[in-house]
């Protein structure tokens, strides 16, 4: 039976079917990934004055590890909306937009660097103009998410009559959601140019090709998956049933890019100190760099 909620908790849910194991699952798997980035982060440190080529992976740990650290409450707060003490919804929604604008800003971090891989392939002299159009692409989404936070913060009204959210909370969604297209449509187009690039120096059954296709096929995938999540209502009118709709615009979407980024950077370092290793400083392999 669901609580009645305080008076001043305006925002408590009335209920919500999500089940006990998708929230739990994602709890869980989260956590992992925050113990597995925050290994990681510590051993770049240790290591920093050989990796300072390898600078962009702090932004990329950074955006990930403050994504699965915040979901964890997230998931906890989640479990928790059928009791009387329920956390508010407006707490929720905050830590639910922080997480997906870290998410983006990581997968956006990580695909930088497949640019830097063409542009060292192709010799193109426009890394600059690459690197300010990134930047202002994600300072715009990042603008946009803030602006709707801030409004969230001191919307004191919520949800209306008919239990629709305020016209600015719908703006925020279709961000979130046209970020999602974006990354998809990036994660693609970047993608197939490097991808025949790789192909003049590996064969296409080898390991870094496949390995490449693989990580592509599954980070555009989970972008994908969550774009068409928040926009099911609008392209098939009818509304998803909540725990197929936790399962596929969040448990999904941040396991499967999280998990991605985090082992593709565990492997790099591993390559990284392989390399160190074996004294090939002059060494012209291009493995490394697809971070």
């Amino acid at each position: 039976m669901v609580g009645k909620c305080p008076e001043w908790m305006h925002y408590c849910y009335s209920g919500k079917a999500w089940s006990t194991a998708t929230l739990s699952i994602g709890g869980s798997a989260m956590f992992v990934v925050v113990v597995t980035v925050l290994v990681m982060f510590i051993l770049f440190l240790k290591n920093l004055h050989k990796l300072l080529h390898m600078r962009q992976h702090y932004k990329i740990f950074a955006t990930t590890f403050v994504c699965a650290a915040l979901r964890i409450p997230w998931w906890v707060m989640n479990m928790v909306t059928y009791k009387d003490n329920s956390p508010p919804a407006i707490a929720i929604q905050m830590l639910n937009r922080i997480c997906m604008l870290a998410l983006y800003l990581s997968q956006s971090f990580y695909v930088q660097t497949w640019l830097r891989v063409i542009i060292a392939l192709r010799q193109y002299k426009g890394e600059r103009a690459l690197k300010i159009f990134f930047m202002l692409m994600d300072s715009v989404v990042s603008i946009l998410l803030v602006i709707e936070l801030i409004y969230r913060a001191f919307d004191t009204q919520g949800r209306n009559d008919n239990g629709k959210y305020s016209p600015l909370y719908n703006v925020g969604i279709d961000v979130i959601a046209g970020g999602c297209l974006l990354t998809c449509f990036v994660y693609v187009i970047v993608g197939t140019i490097l991808f025949y690039k790789l192909k003049h120096y590996y064969t296409c059954c080898s390991t870094t090709i496949i390995g490449f296709i693989s990580v592509s096929i599954l980070l555009s995938s989970a972008s994908l998956l969550r774009f068409v999540s928040l926009t099911y209502h609008i392209l098939s009118g009818e509304h998803m049933n909540d725990n197929q709709y936790a399962i596929q615009c969040y448990l999904i979407p941040d396991i499967i890019p999280s998990f991605t980024i985090t082992i593709v950077q565990v492997t790099i370092y591993r390559s990284e100190r392989k390399k160190r290793v074996r004294l090939n400083a002059d060494s012209e392999d291009i493995t490394p760099y697809l971070q």
